[in-house]
């Protein structure tokens, strides 16, 4: 099925039908505050019937300055089409996880209950929902048992807080110093969560009627994983989840445990313990065969997710279903009939839904192009559900944020747009694709340009490269706040995939294996090369920017060419390695997998491989953002090469955002990291 993009719209559908429009001299550029008037779906939930569907609606709040959430409930009709839609829980309370009970009659979700996150069931016929926990675990994502009458979750027990022997008590009313934090765990915080308290994960389970509480495991250390999901046998008597045993010396070593659910604290049985990575358990529906993603145990830098399967028995041989696909798998779920799994994947900048055959592993695509909802920038992702021949599944534009899709058969049949009316008053980019052999050794690099709107090719403009993090991500023909502002004040934006990006293979992605940063560099440049010699780019007025792994090869390419670009933005960028797995959140996998050495062993490939080796070369006008509460890449590495090229005269700034992580913080800091590199650049440009 061809993917057409028109009009800013990308429809997976054999003829292109365009939206009823506004007049061009009606409409506008995007604007800042754009970003409180958008909201999109994320997370559809299909109900087992397959005319129900649960989803979220993210928005920003102006007020609160905060991304919010709201649960929905649509109704489709056997052609698919939807029929009704209504609120279930709104904003304030923030609903997240929410799930179909097995008969259909309720919903589990996780929102604020006396300003903590505890676990509800809202029964549909009465649409309120009460809180089934009121402790002080913050649950996490539940799942229903077999027969509807608990739940299962996974909550962190805090430990009695550590303090120093010997002090002397404080007097009363005295004004003294904090207490101390005593830290002796390696994980002690994360992006995003925090400073985390002393204490262990374990697995519960909360009767669905009583609230009754039931620890399943028990001990010091934690027990369950925190993520990756969890199931239920078919029969009720157990729950399969993953758990990472030695996350400093293994940090993707990551099994399928089986837990006893009948509250006995038995100790789990290990399902899975091939070298590598098992996790998001899916049970057929013979309760025979268990589905997973995982990853073969390797020494490159990227263990690409993919699709197995293996008998439901402790130490059976998994299979790679998804071999003759080579594609990073990001969710699954079977087909009623057990004969096959539905496969969320990405594949050369988008994401799609593809049928795997769970004989023979052939592969067929059902819905061609799953839209992303990251919104700050234009990465693939997305998510979908399934149940019943039904799919829902986030929408894709390149002028709006992704909506709800619904197909039943081989094309949409129905969708929710809550962004089509707000599309029509702005001016859209447009979005094209190029390609161009790299500089390095001819690789085919795919990427994207998107154009001010109302361009013009008889004028010239100035051209902004933008870079993807991660680096093993990508980024694809999807709205995004960053492009549509850069593109609303004047310039052309290119954003590329090269090698190390996902959805082009596993070899691609594993070609900056002990050479990142390295011939990516070569890559961007030679995207930059291409589009900087149309008629209509200025080549004068070249900018380079992006954020994580974006910012390290921004870095990189100043220092590399340190007279190809007017100015650059660098955000939340990793600037040395020796500090990266020293201090950030992911101490051990970037030491273990990205650098494959400790510094201590291999102290010159840290240092060859970090921009600031660079830094005596650069010339280019520089603007570094991060926020104060970054624990990815910690603020500590900003402030580095901001003092040395302060050092060395050149044209610098820093902006910090206070409290913002890695995610670059609330609505308004956002704004802030977008209109900041819009400034710097103009400021900077040759009129």
């Amino acid at each position: 099925m061809k993917i057409l993009i028109a009009a800013g719209l990308v429809l997976a559908s054999p003829v292109a039908t365009l939206l009823a429009s506004a007049p061009v001299s009606a409409r506008e550029a995007a604007r800042p505050d754009d970003i409180y008037q958008l909201s999109m779906v994320t997370n559809p939930e299909v109900a087992a019937d397959g005319r129900r569907i649960l989803f979220t609606r993210a928005a920003f709040d102006r007020g609160q300055d905060r991304r919010t959430a709201e649960l929905w409930l649509a109704h489709v009709n056997e052609a698919g089409n939807v029929i009704d839609k209504r609120l279930l829980v709104g904003r304030d309370a923030g609903p997240r996880g929410a799930s179909f009970s097995p008969d259909g009659a309720r919903i589990a979700y996780v929102a604020q209950h006396l300003g903590k996150p505890q676990i509800h069931v809202m029964a549909l016929s009465e649409g309120i929902g009460r809180p089934l926990t009121t402790g002080a675990l913050s649950p996490g994502t539940p799942a229903w048992s077999p027969d509807g009458t608990r739940l299962a979750f996974v909550g962190r027990v805090e430990a009695a807080p550590v303090s120093i022997p010997g002090l002397p008590e404080k007097p009363n009313g005295a004004e003294t110093a904090p207490d101390a934090r005593i830290i002796s765990d390696l994980f002690w915080r994360a992006d995003g969560t925090g400073e985390r308290k002393p204490g262990a994960t374990h697995l519960f389970l909360v009767d669905a009627a009583t609230g009754a509480i039931t620890q399943l495991t028990t001990g010091e250390k934690d027990r369950v994983g925190q993520d990756g999901g969890m199931r239920w046998t078919p029969d009720g008597r157990s729950i399969i989840a993953p758990f990472t045993a030695d996350p400093i010396n293994g940090p993707r070593e990551i099994d399928l445990y089986l837990y006893d659910a009948a509250g006995a604290k038995k100790a789990p049985v290990q399902l899975t313990s091939r070298a590598g990575s098992e996790f998001q358990p899916q049970i057929s529906p013979d309760g025979r065969t268990i589905a997973f993603l995982g990853s073969e145990a390797s020494a490159n830098f990227y263990d690409m997710p993919e699709l197995w399967t293996m008998p439901l028995v402790a130490g059976a041989t998994p299979r790679k279903l998804s071999a003759s696909l080579d594609r990073p798998v990001t969710s699954h779920s079977w087909r009623e009939d057990g004969g096959a799994i539905l496969a969320l994947y990405h594949d050369q900048g988008v994401t799609r839904v593809g049928e795997i055959d769970a004989a023979t592993g052939a592969a067929r695509v059902v819905v061609p192009v799953v839209g992303g909802t990251r919104l700050y920038l234009p990465s693939a992702g997305g998510d979908f559900s399934a149940a019943n021949g039904t799919i829902a599944y986030t929408s894709a534009f390149t002028d709006r944020p992704a909506g709800l899709g619904i197909s039943r058969g081989a094309a949409e049949t129905g969708a929710i747009d809550f962004n089509a009316a707000w599309a029509e008053t702005r001016l859209p980019s447009r979005i094209e694709e190029v390609t161009a052999a790299s500089r390095a050794d001819g690789r085919r690099v795919q990427g994207w340009v998107a154009y001010p709107p109302g361009f013009d090719p008889k004028k010239r403009y100035p051209l902004i490269l933008d870079i993807h993090g991660g680096p093993n991500t990508d980024y694809g023909p999807f709205y995004s706040i960053t492009h549509s502002l850069y593109a609303a004040a004047g310039y052309i934006v290119l954003f590329t995939n090269p090698r190390g990006s996902i959805g082009y293979g596993k070899a691609f992605a594993n070609l900056i294996t002990n050479a990142y940063p390295g011939k990516d560099h070569d890559d961007l440049m030679t995207m930059v090369d291409t589009v900087a010699a149309r008629p209509y780019v200025d080549g004068r007025n070249l900018f380079i920017g992006g954020g994580s792994g974006g910012g390290v090869l921004t870095l990189w390419a100043i220092g590399k060419e340190p007279e190809k670009f007017r100015a650059a933005a660098a955000l939340r960028p990793v600037v040395d390695w020796t500090d990266q797995v020293t201090t950030s959140d992911g101490t051990a996998f970037f030491m273990k997998h990205w650098m494959g050495a400790t510094p201590w062993e291999k102290p010159d490939v840290y240092f060859s491989l970090s921009p600031f080796s660079l830094v005596g070369q650069v010339k280019t006008p520089t603007l570094l953002i991060t926020g104060e509460s970054d624990f990815r890449t910690p603020i500590s590495q900003t402030e580095q090469y901001f003092g040395a090229l302060k050092l060395r005269g050149v044209d610098t700034t820093m902006i910090r955002l206070p409290g913002a992580g890695h995610g670059m913080g609330r609505p308004s800091q956002w704004l802030q990291s977008v209109l900041a590199p819009v400034a710097f650049f103009n400021e900077r440009k040759v009129k």
